[in-house]
């Protein structure tokens, strides 16, 4: 017992250490220079957790995020569930919510019912937002029979079929949403703690 509690005490120190730099370091977003048909989207930050806002197809806005199934879609948010889902890999969750809102930051603000640490507004092409969209709600769809809805964060849920892990976290995941919508993206992505910077083609002007 002795020793597991040892061992406990050193993986839980590592990890406080281990966050605690990674807090520091920011992750980097340039947004694409020129995209043909820009249309806005937009990332929320909500303390350890990242959710990214996209326009809907035909009107509105849809909400998705992504995150460990028992911790966050569960919302068992106990120190072993934690300890667990950061070691992983462990059994995902695809959040996602259609809302009656613009897309715009006053529309999301409106319309979302979570706290809201920051907003990050980004112009992305409009066929890369539909490409991703669509995506989105195939996995959405296909496993749609594992469907719960977490009213503290107000997201419906379904599995996802990428094993969540330290390496593939709710922000690592945002970030390949965003490379996906022609973003170029830097730095570590352990915690939300975003950094978008303008295209260098438009920081020339």
């Amino acid at each position: 017992m002795e020793k597991l509690g040892s061992r406990f005490a050193k993986n839980g120190l590592g990890l406080v250490v281990a966050f605690s730099f990674l807090s520091a370091c920011s992750t980097i977003v340039i947004p694409p220079a020129a995209p043909g048909t820009p249309r806005p989207v937009f990332v929320l930050e909500h303390g350890q957790h990242a959710s990214l806002v996209l326009p809907g197809e035909k009107q509105g806005i849809v909400r998705y995020s992504y995150g460990d199934w028992n911790y966050y879609a569960l919302g068992n948010k106990g120190i072993s569930s934690g300890l667990r889902a950061l070691q992983g890999p462990t059994l995902a969750g695809l959040g996602r919510r259609e809302l009656k809102a613009p897309a715009t930051e006053e529309g999301v603000y409106s319309a979302v019912r979570v706290p809201i640490a920051a907003i990050h507004t980004v112009p992305a092409d409009s066929a890369a937002i539909e490409n991703l969209r669509s995506k989105l709600d195939e996995i959405y769809r296909t496993n749609s029979d594992s469907l719960i809805y977490n009213a503290d964060i107000d997201l419906e849920f379904v599995h996802h079929p990428v094993p969540y892990s330290s390496e593939h976290n709710s922000n690592r995941v945002v970030a390949d949403w965003l490379s996906a919508l022609g973003c170029e993206v830097r730095g570590p992505t352990f915690v939300p703690n975003w950094k978008f910077v303008r295209p260098k083609a438009q920081a020339l002007r």
